[in-house]
């Protein structure tokens, strides 16, 4: 992950939307992805799903609901090659933060994943 994202999640722990347990976790959950799929998180490529990522994690461990992603949207993201791959990667965060990742959080972190893969 390159500095600017590193920035993005400081000021996002700054202004306490997330702690640094979230920031721990995105941030190894972002060497994991980069070293999976021989990739470099930039804030270009990358912005849109550390930012979601460090969001969402937040708003789990707040209890609060995650929105269904469209069925039609999660049919088509399930084709994609990389969807078989994922769970590796959501176990890693689930097993970090001692939560587990709702259904329908794992389809727009797939949905983040694959876009930033597709590019």
């Amino acid at each position: 992950m390159n500095e600017e994202l590193m920035l993005r999640l400081n000021l996002l722990l700054g202004a306490g939307e997330i702690d640094q347990e979230i920031l721990d976790s995105v941030e190894a959950f972002s060497i994991l992805l980069e070293e999976r799929y021989q990739l470099r998180l930039t804030e270009e490529k990358g912005s849109m799903l550390i930012t979601h990522l460090a969001m969402s994690l937040a708003r789990i461990k707040r209890g609060e609901a995650i929105e269904e992603m469209d069925p039609g949207v999660l049919s088509e993201i399930k084709e994609n090659r990389v969807y078989q791959d994922l769970p590796l990667l959501y176990a890693a965060i689930e097993e970090r933060l001692n939560i587990a990742l709702p259904e329908s959080e794992k389809g727009y972190i797939a949905l983040h994943i694959c876009s930033l893969l597709a590019q």
